[in-house]
Parts: structure tokens; sequence; C-alpha cells
């Protein structure tokens, strides 16, 4: 027995939530472009739903992300479960400690190879802990932050490729948070950038500055 209930619709996909055996879960379905070949739609929406799901499986190892439930290739659809919490972006005023888990949280992704695309404070979860002690489990071996929507990712290694993942989440963190001044020091702490990072970033920020 499904129940559906419309969840976000954005212009990659639509979310929606559903009650499956009495849990909820959140479905995630790449919306088809009209606009493109047919054929070539088709294939662009199961290459990017076979690389997210990808991506989730590997990150689970070292951060919390949502678990995979099912994954339908023909349908560009996944199926995992949903996280209870808020957006970072609606605790960060008051939990600034997070920013530092957050940095944390990145430099693990980014060690790993991994490669979010999209990262913002509305890409990641505050779980709050209940009575799911797998939950809780998951929670005390990582945090309580979940990195959700790798639409974007990718697998890479190159310092490039992370430097502008870090300037991308610069960028929306300083747009989204204007009132927050000092916070992205604390973000930049948490993920302790060596210098040749710290050189990357700012010679990405600074191309994208000028172009």
């Amino acid at each position: 027995m499904k129940e559906k209930l419309f969840y976000k619709k954005g212009a990659e996909a639509e979310l929606v939530e559903k009650i499956i055996d009495g849990k909820k879960v959140l479905e995630k379905n790449r919306i088809a472009k009209n606009y493109r070949n047919l054929k070539l739609d088709l294939s662009i929406r199961k290459t990017r739903t076979r690389s997210e799901t990808k991506l989730l499986k590997e990150a689970s190892v070292f951060v919390n992300v949502p678990k995979i439930i099912s994954m339908d290739e023909k349908k560009a659809q996944i199926v995992m479960e949903f996280i209870p919490g808020k957006r970072l972006k609606e605790v960060i005023e008051t939990k600034k400690q997070l920013c530092i888990t957050a940095g944390q949280e990145i430099k693990k992704l980014h060690d790993a190879g991994i490669i979010h695309g999209d990262l913002t404070t509305s890409n990641i979860i505050f779980a709050e802990e209940n009575k799911d002690n797998e939950l809780k489990e998951r929670i005390k071996k990582h945090s309580n932050l979940f990195f959700i929507d790798f639409g974007l990712g990718f697998f890479s290694k190159n310092i490039e490729a992370k430097a502008t993942d870090l300037v991308v989440f610069k960028k929306t963190f300083n747009a989204t948070h204007s009132k927050l001044k000092k916070e992205w020091d604390l973000v930049l702490k948490g993920y302790n950038p060596d210098m040749e990072m710290t050189e990357r970033m700012n010679a990405v920020e600074k191309r994208t500055r000028y172009h």
C-alpha cells in the first residue's frame, strides 16, 4: 500500500514522499526534457540515475546519506529513505558549530574522491534523533549531518574539482547566510585545507569573479 504525497519539484527532478510498508520514503524521479531527442533524454536520465546511486552508496561509507531502497534506470527513479530533520539552512544560525562539522564531513567526501557538485546548506540535512536506534548509530558513527542530492556529483581526486566544490559552497553559503559574517571561516576550519588547496581555491574564485 503506497500513499503518495507531493513533496518538491525542481528543474531536474520531482521528489515525492510516500509511505511504503508503514515507513516514509522519498522517491526521486528525473524529469523528461521535451526539448531533447527522446532516446538521448532517456540515456541521460538513465546515466545520471545510475551515477547518483553509485555516488550515494560510495559516500555512505564515509558520511551520512540517505539509504537507497530501490533504483529503476528505465523510470530514472531512485527510492531512498526519508531523513527526519531540518535543512542545515534552517538551523545553522542557532547551531553554528555545525559549520565546523560540515567542513569536516566535506573533507571526508573529498578524501574519498567524491565531489558533491551542488553543495548548499539546503542539500545537507540536520537529522533529529528519534527512537530509531539504527539512525542513532549512524549519527554516532559520523555526525548529525546527512548529505542529499548528488545529482550533479562525480568521482574525482583532482584538486581543481575539490577546490571548485568548496568555492561553489562558499558562494551559496555567503549568499544564503549574509548575516553570518564569520561562519564560513568555521567551515574552512573543519575542512582544514592545506596551502595547495587554499591557493587553488583562490585561483578558482579569481577566475569565476571575472568570467
